[in-house]
């Protein structure tokens, strides 16, 4: 039985995935952000187009044809262009193709670019290493905020979160056509501050006891739920709101957040498994069990700290989940910089490829109900076995979460070998679901209390630091399908597919490690805790002497 409040506990819940659906996850919008980007007119100098200021006497929403620019007193030209440079054009529609005059200049099409009717190749191809930059900053800076989470506990984390939330909003309220690279720095703060919100909101599922997982589920699905942001800034932006004053707004979003830092969550952390009096008669829990060994404790309690860490990180449980995190997320990487490439295979025009990917946005949404789908699956209670402890049981949830989740990728790697673009709209919902069960399982699995909740930080943050070095095979492997494939990813998802099977280690480890009774209970005291952490580092020495099953 949960002791908290009922009022309090439901009340914080519903703050949280308010938090998570509208503030953590917003660079997963990026389709939409790149339409606004776009039409502003960021990295448009790597284009070779005329823009609309040329071209006399034409309102604005107005698209130029064949017709227009024959009757235009002066033809629009570009002079002294190198006729034997090879370069890449902006490609307007076919009932916009204008002839090309010989020789010494060409003629372009030219239309407003505040709708978003040209495509570009060097302008696409650079916001999209834009949003994989984004993506590995990002990674990479969550270890040293999860040291920092388990040494000074929740509120000083999500205060520099806030800190960190309200520079990048205001950082883009500064870009422009002049400064696009801005949007870096300002992206990398958003996304980081918002992920850092995500894990400590994490812990408010601790409250919910046996549906605890579910709760988690939601809270992540909301997470990936949060391109509906950048959706909103579309939108408005077609009403002809700024991009830079909707991120001004946006930065009111940090009253929220220290609403919910000062009066839901407490100082350090909520401890799980929840102790029998938390939250009894609304009293507020100040200190956790982490928070009075991290605070004041001199430098011996530091260094066995640390010593506990170092022995969990080198188990081989721990290590294959590492592995098994860094190529999912290579394989999520991989997908979204390969879904252009993919669509244009099969037939869809370059110009139309933005109405794929805008709905690929859109299917993002539907990670709102998968959350709670593989949170019940974590959740699932089967049939009592005697011979398994709690710890044991629930680690074979996470192993079924992980054979789906499997399942999910299996799917995926599979659908785009299929010439059908129905089939690449579900692979859309399969990539969401694959998204979501991933950060699910991976919260279950470091939370689990086969890890002490300590050092779940710096646990949870190893993982995103090893998956922001592997990330950067992304880069060689876009190289590679451009210039040595011709655009199809055949081989490059051939080598996904072998990864795939590599990750298959973790669920396999985690099965053997379940069977042989190697998973325990580490919360109970220190003494525990201890004789856990002997049982982690000859852990190795038992498989051995067990012999394969």
């Amino acid at each position: 039985m949960v002791h908290c409040s009922f009022n309090k506990r439901h009340l914080t819940l519903i703050w949280a995935v308010m938090e998570c659906l509208f503030f953590t996850g917003i660079v997963f919008g990026w389709s939409w952000l790149s339409v606004t980007l776009r039409r502003d007119r960021y990295f448009l100098d790597l284009c070779n187009i005329t823009l609309e200021e040329d071209v006399p006497d034409v309102l604005p929403n107005t698209v130029l044809n064949t017709d227009m620019l024959t009757e235009l007193e002066t033809p629009i030209i570009r002079t002294n262009i190198n006729k034997n440079k090879s370069r890449r054009k902006c490609r307007p529609r076919k009932k916009w193709r204008t002839t090309t005059p010989p020789y010494e200049y060409e003629v372009y099409d030219s239309f407003p670019l505040n709708d978003s009717r040209y495509f570009c190749d060097e302008q696409e191809e650079r916001l999209d290493i834009v949003n994989a930059i984004v993506l590995i900053i990002r990674h990479g800076l969550l270890l040293p905020l999860g040291i920092f989470l388990d040494a000074y506990g929740t509120t000083r984390t999500r205060l520099i979160a806030v800190l960190t939330f309200a520079i990048g909003t205001l950082v883009m309220t500064f870009s422009n056509a002049s400064f696009p690279w801005l949007v870096i720095p300002a992206f990398s703060l958003i996304s980081l501050a918002g992920l850092v919100i995500l894990l400590t909101n994490i812990q408010v599922s601790n409250l919910f006891g046996s549906r605890r997982n579910t709760v988690m589920g939601s809270l992540i699905g909301a997470y990936h739920s949060s391109a509906i942001i950048l959706l909103a800034m579309k939108e408005t932006h077609s009403s002809h709101m700024e991009t830079q004053t909707s991120f001004m707004f946006l930065t009111i979003g940090v009253v929220p957040i220290l609403v919910s830092t000062i009066a839901f969550l407490p100082k350090s952390r909520i401890p799980w498994p929840l102790p029998a009096g938390y939250g009894k008669h609304g009293e507020a829990w100040k200190e956790s069990s982490g928070s009075k060994r991290s605070n004041g404790q001199g430098p011996s309690k530091s260094s066995s700290n640390f010593a506990t860490f170092r022995i969990v990180a080198c188990s081989s449980v721990y290590i294959w989940s590492v592995i098994w995190f860094a190529i999912y997320n290579l394989r999520s990487f991989t997908y979204d910089g390969n879904v252009r490439l993919m669509l244009m295979k099969y037939g869809v025009a370059k110009e139309n490829v933005y109405t794929y990917t805008e709905l690929y946005a859109l299917l993002l949404l539907t990670a709102l109900p998968f959350g709670p789908c593989i949170g019940a699956i974590l959740d699932w209670r089967r049939k009592a076995n005697a011979a398994n402890d709690p710890p044991i049981q629930q680690m074979q949830n996470i192993l079924f979460a992980l054979v789906v989740t499997f399942l999910f990728a299996l799917a995926n790697n599979i659908l785009p070998t299929i010439p059908s673009l129905a089939f690449q709209v579900l692979g859309f919902v399969l990539q969401t679901g694959e998204r979501v069960a991933v950060g699910t399982c991976l919260c279950a699995f470091v939370s689990h209390v086969n890890f002490p909740i300590e050092h779940f930080g710096k646990l949870i943050g190893l993982h995103f630091a090893v998956a922001s070095i592997v990330s950067l095979l992304r880069f060689p492997f876009q190289s590679f399908i451009t210039t040595s494939l011709h655009g199809d990813p055949f081989y490059i998802n051939l080598l996904l597919l072998v990864l795939l099977l590599v990750s298959c280690g973790h669920p396999i480890n985690l099965w053997y490690h379940c069977r042989l009774g190697l998973i325990r209970d580490t919360s109970n005291s220190e003494r525990d805790r201890n004789t856990a952490n002997e049982q982690l580092v000859s852990e190795d020495v038992v498989i051995a002497a067990e012999g394969t099953p």
